[in-house]
């Protein structure tokens, strides 16, 4: 008996001393039924491999199954924890296979993609889904055999280690002291996005809420995510119906969001408009919406379950003199390079320019500039700026959206010329005075208790209160609202009926005693700041741009009158000395231009970076403020990046591969930072800027597509004409490709003036490429290049692309 137990003891022991068996964990979806055979032939195929037999690995195919229970989520979520490889097909988009890649990716598991190239548009999608983000590849086949091949030849399960993240995400926390969420919104601003955000504004992150809206900021990459992930206390993920435009593409990139949110054991809330196709992994973490109101509930009741952590302010450690002078790649942050997701720490950096310094004493003010010049950065230096003198008061307008039908009806009604400005300047009056109302009223709530107030603003705060349900309710809800009672009016046909009509309907005469009141409760105060943003945000794709055109340029009509209203002391209506600064994109004021009169009266400021050492600037002063070293920004430079890129110093490599624009050069240099801390490296090497260069400019062909025309929408076709091409074109080769794109001959011209605002072509002058900084000098550089063509002889006008986009067009670089 004794002799029989000790082999029986051994071979315990032996099991017990084996290496631990891999698996490969393979997810794909059940549509269609040939993607399923492939996969399970190719598996089967590679069962009876030596290579295979003898490590004894495991393959388990997880399809996207109908499967009823509401543990799924669960049972999926093992089998990948279990698992040394998590393979995926991404042959078509789908949100199950995104939300369990992006699960693995956030539980450190090595990833291996593979695609079906006979599929059309399969690659296509990929990269509009997956390549931006991740920039990861996928291994190619057309039938099982390719595919077991591929899997055979890159063995993924032989370097388990090679996880897209590194271990510096697996201990990170919140580093903000604000509770903080990450949304991630749609590419459409829905009734449900913005009962959504106003909602958000209202709870407790809306001190700091990081927003990922794709409009914004196109193509975040993985690191950027995975920052925000870990520095956020609860992430809230946004989906499009089945029939809403762009759903396919917007749903599986937020579904890998959501997936590595939830390996990084984040809290999580999906909504999702009705009708949805709800994928099974998922329905534990998914409500679906009807209406906005149901949509704002949801996310209510969401954020008050869930239990955050109270942080103590942060006070920097305590470092010994030597340990100071050294730097840790991973305390290196950069912060966001949006400015409305750094709202808490951009006064601590934000470089004052001209544009800034004169908006910040006149009386009115236009910014306008391109998408990342500092346009909204420049709104919250300017509010804190003037919230630091407490003789002064700040009414900041960022509505998060507002609905377009109900004005493109409304503005389309029989109009005389005259009666249509009149009612879009009306309009803007109301919104504005109330929105300086609400303003005010709740400056004078949030004082201390002991704090008291005069009889004239206690009797503001009455008359407020009292008309609450026509002033102090939020933006869109007072817009859209305005614009329902308005509706018929333009049908009248008498002009004074049709005023009149307006005038009861827009509560004009709450106007003239707000005026009064306002007067007696603002007069002692030294300057009164309005600051109106985000005007531009429903300026998208299928938008009515001659509507909106209207409407943003009552605004800027009426601006001069509201200043001049307030600073004018008349019997009852105390003076009062308001400032009001507008801030729109350059892409949008061009649309406005040819509309005006008496356009050069108005006080346009424009926000240009043609100084590369003030671009630098911007970075330099992140890096002051970075970590907890006590280096300078030189410093930083000298021991975090290498001394020479591409034979270039970092900082002229930066400037030269970049947009003029602050967003841009600090997301170069924030990604190149991350791709380091992703390696655990201690420094920046040349290999991690040059891939931080690619990452860039995936990054930057997404955000210009974001400047298309809303109607039309042909740059992205075109962009992808020029792939491959010469970096110098001549306009005869230019409007070769828009016809190749099929870009109307109507529509070609409009076309060449755009690829110029946004300084993908440079055009050639006797000095060279000059890529123009806004419209007017394009007029001016094209003009000149046409006389100097001719004179020249160099057949044709000619434009040189920049080499932003020299990676993602695979253009071969100077």
């Amino acid at each position: 008996m004794a002799r029989s137990r000790r082999p029986r003891s051994r071979s315990r022991r032996q099991r017990k001393n084996r290496p631990k068996r891999q698996t490969v964990f393979f997810a794909f979806p059940s549509q269609p039924e040939s993607v399923e055979e492939s996969i399970n032939l190719a598996l089967t195929h590679l069962k009876t491999a030596p290579q295979i037999k003898d490590t004894g690995l495991r393959f388990r195919p997880w399809p996207d199954m109908s499967v009823s229970g509401r543990h799924l989520l669960g049972e999926i979520t093992d089998q990948i924890d279990r698992s040394t490889v998590v393979a995926c097909d991404v042959t078509y988009t789908n949100a199950n296979v995104a939300f369990e890649l992006g699960y693995a990716i956030g539980k450190f598991k090595r990833v291996w993609l593979s695609l079906d190239t006979s599929i059309a548009n399969a690659a296509r999608d990929f990269n509009r889904s997956y390549l931006g983000h991740l920039g990861l590849g996928f291994s190619p086949y057309e039938n099982h055999q390719e595919l077991a091949v591929s899997l055979l030849k890159d063995a993924p399960w032989t370097s388990p280690q090679d996880a897209l993240l590194g271990d510096a995400y697996r201990e990170r926390r919140p580093s903000s002291e604000q509770a903080t969420l990450l949304y991630v919104m749609p590419p459409i601003s829905t009734d449900a996005v913005i009962a959504v955000r106003e909602e958000i504004s209202e709870s407790i992150f809306r001190q700091h809420a990081i927003i990922d809206d794709p409009r914004e900021f196109a193509n975040p990459t993985l690191e950027w995510y995975a920052d925000t992930v870990c520095d956020a206390d609860a992430v809230l993920i946004h989906l499009l119906s089945d029939n809403h435009r762009d759903s396919a593409t917007h749903n599986t990139r937020a579904s890998w969001v959501a997936g590595l949110a939830y390996g990084l054991n984040k809290p999580v809330l999906m909504l999702a408009h009705t009708t949805y196709t709800c994928p099974t992994d998922y329905q534990s973490i998914l409500q679906e919406h009807a209406t906005a109101e149901q949509a704002s509930l949801l996310f209510h009741a969401w954020h008050q379950s869930i239990h955050i952590r109270a942080r103590r302010p942060r006070r920097p450690e305590s470092r010994s003199p030597e340990a100071s002078q050294l730097l840790q790649l991973r305390d290196l942050s950069l912060g966001q390079p949006v400015a409305e997701n750094e709202r808490t720490r951009l006064d601590e950096y934000f470089v004052e320019t001209s544009a800034f310094y004169e908006a910040r004493s006149a009386d009115v003010s236009i910014f306008v500039g391109r998408r990342g010049t500092g346009k909204t950065a420049s709104f919250v230096a300017l509010a804190d700026d003037c919230r630091r003198d407490r003789r002064n008061h700040v009414c900041t307008v960022q509505p998060v959206g507002y609905e377009v039908d109900g004005l493109i009806h409304l503005l389309s009604e029989d109009w005389k010329s005259a009666d249509r400005g009149f009612l879009v300047e009306s309009l803007w009056k109301f919104l504005i005075y109330s929105e300086l109302a609400k303003s005010v009223t709740d400056s004078i709530a949030a004082r201390p208790l002991h704090s008291r107030h005069t009889d004239e603003e206690q009797a503001l705060v009455d008359y407020v209160s009292q008309r609450s349900d026509v002033l102090l309710s939020p933006f869109s809800q007072r817009l859209n609202r305005a614009v329902g009672e308005l509706r018929g009016t333009g049908g009248l046909g008498d002009t004074e009926l049709q005023r009149a009509r307006i005038s009861e309907h827009l509560h004009i005469e709450h106007l003239g005693q707000l005026r009064r009141f306002l007067g007696s409760a603002l007069h002692n105060l030294h300057r009164v700041v309005i600051l109106v943003d985000n005007l531009d945000h429903q300026w998208q794709a299928g938008s009515d741009t001659q509507v909106l055109s209207t409407l943003l340029l009552g605004l800027l009509r009426v601006t001069q009158d509201i200043v001049s209203d307030f600073q004018r002391d008349l019997e009852q209506r105390r003076r009062v000395n308001v400032a009001m600064t507008t801030f729109i994109r350059s892409d949008i004021f061009s649309h406005l231009e040819p509309l005006a009169t008496e356009q050069d009266k108005w006080p346009v400021r424009r926000m240009t970076w043609n100084d590369p050492d003030l671009l630098i600037r911007v970075i330099e002063e992140r890096l002051s403020h970075a970590g907890q070293s006590s280096l300078d920004a030189n410093e930083i430079w000298d021991q975090a990046f290498p001394a020479d890129v591409a034979g270039k110093s970092p900082k002229q490599f930066i400037i030269e591969n970049t947009l003029p624009r602050p967003r841009d050069v600090v997301f170069l240099a924030k990604e190149a930072v991350a791709v380091g801390v992703n390696r655990n490296a201690e420094t920046v090497t040349e290999d991690d800027m040059l891939l931080a260069r690619k990452r860039y400019s995936n990054y930057v062909f997404g955000s210009i597509l974001a400047e298309d025309d809303p109607q039309r929408l042909m740059m992205e076709p075109i962009l992808y004409e020029f792939a491959g091409s010469e970096r110098e074109v001549a306009k005869a080769d230019v409007l070769s490709r828009m016809r190749l794109a099929g870009v109307p001959d109507s529509d070609a011209e409009y076309y060449v003036l755009l690829l110029c605002d946004v300084n993908f072509f440079g055009i050639r002058t006797a000095s060279g490429y000059t890529f123009p900084e806004h419209e007017n000098e394009r007029s001016v550089l094209l003009r000149l290049g046409d006389r100097l063509a001719v004179e020249h002889d160099w057949g044709d006008v000619w434009f040189k692309i920049h080499p932003a986009f020299y990676d993602v067009l695979q253009i071969e670089s100077d």
